[in-house]
């Protein structure tokens, strides 16, 4: 009986969302920071950052690429593809025709090479200027060096052009080319692949590369600027040297075509490399699709540490000086 009267008593009435009577002011004990990062005074950034917490999407171009879609080339690329393909059969076939007509009309320069003390050194010079991308004729200066001096010889100025060549090539690029390689990665993503691969593979995809049907001094520079180290890039040059090997003899077939063992030998060398040069390809392209998906998801984690930074400055920048 003694609570009735409390109850009773009359209460604070709520009518249409309104306190009948206004709410004391709430009052946080714990002093307020100068500033709040990502807080109300910034609501826009706290919604962004919270945005790009998750690894953004594959671009359409990387969706591509992993799905194996290739980019459809305009009507002027194929062509001239397809221009470079005919250049090189016609010169092959040329050369096969005609290789006797070829032999007689070098001979004043083999005569002369041959007999002129130090020659040997001018082929070796020549190899080393034509390692540097985009200069080509390594193949046809080896074949020449097995025509003027024979299989050993022969292959020794040219294994020694090769690699002095390469090498000179290699730290040229490594110098002076790293930046804009690094360049070229973020914007062709198809360079960025084949860089990501020789970078993943080490030595054996670097060995495979090599006997593919790249150009060599091409791969060196390739190998230099995605920053393979020095003794892989050595190792791998000096174990493809058997394709030098192969053209160089080549060269000495062609100077004693009246030879049926010359010949039968050059074919066999000929059936080997070319068996070898396709599973070398076919090897490359199945280790390139399946390091693919970390080249890609590498890229999108690039992206997203990238926007994070900008908004972190951006942030920064709008915080009142102490």
């Amino acid at each position: 009986m003694s609570s009735a009267p409390e109850l009773a008593m009359p209460q604070p009435k709520v009518a249409m969302g309104q306190h009948a009577y206004p709410p004391e002011p709430s009052v946080d004990p714990s002093p307020a920071p100068p500033y709040s990062t990502f807080r109300s005074d910034n609501d826009n950034a706290t919604i962004g950052r919270r945005d790009i917490i998750r690894t953004p999407s594959p671009t359409p171009s990387e969706s591509d690429l992993l799905n194996g879609v290739r980019p459809k080339q305009s009507r002027q690329a194929t062509i001239r593809r397809l221009a470079i393909i005919a250049f090189i059969v016609v010169i092959v076939v040329l050369i096969e025709v005609y290789h006797t007509q070829i032999i007689n009309a070098l001979k004043p320069v083999t005569n002369w090479l041959h007999g002129v003390k130090g020659g040997w050194v001018i082929p070796i010079l020549v190899l080393i200027v034509l390692s540097f991308p985009p200069l080509f004729g390594h193949e046809l200066v080896l074949t020449l060096c097995g025509l003027v001096w024979g299989v050993g010889e022969g292959f020794g100025i040219g294994a020694a052009g090769t690699l002095l060549g390469e090498i000179i090539t290699y730290w040229v690029f490594a110098y002076w080319c790293f930046a804009r390689a690094a360049k070229a990665e973020e914007k062709n993503l198809r360079y960025a692949l084949l860089a990501h691969t020789i970078r993943k593979g080490g030595l054996v995809i670097a060995i495979v590369v090599r006997y593919s049907t790249l150009p060599g001094h091409l791969t060196t520079a390739i190998f230099a600027t995605c920053g393979m180290p020095f003794w892989i890039f050595l190792v791998a040059a000096v174990v493809s040297l058997p394709k030098q090997f192969a053209i160089v003899y080549v060269g000495y077939a062609l100077g004693t075509s009246g030879n049926s063992k010359s010949s039968h030998i050059q074919s066999i060398v000929i059936g080997v490399t070319t068996p070898i040069t396709v599973v070398a390809m076919l090897y490359l392209r199945w280790y390139t699709k399946k390091v693919t998906p970390g080249l890609v998801y590498e890229r999108r984690k690039a992206r997203q540490a990238k926007m994070l930074a900008e908004l972190d400055a951006e942030v920064g920048a709008s915080k009142p000086t102490p």
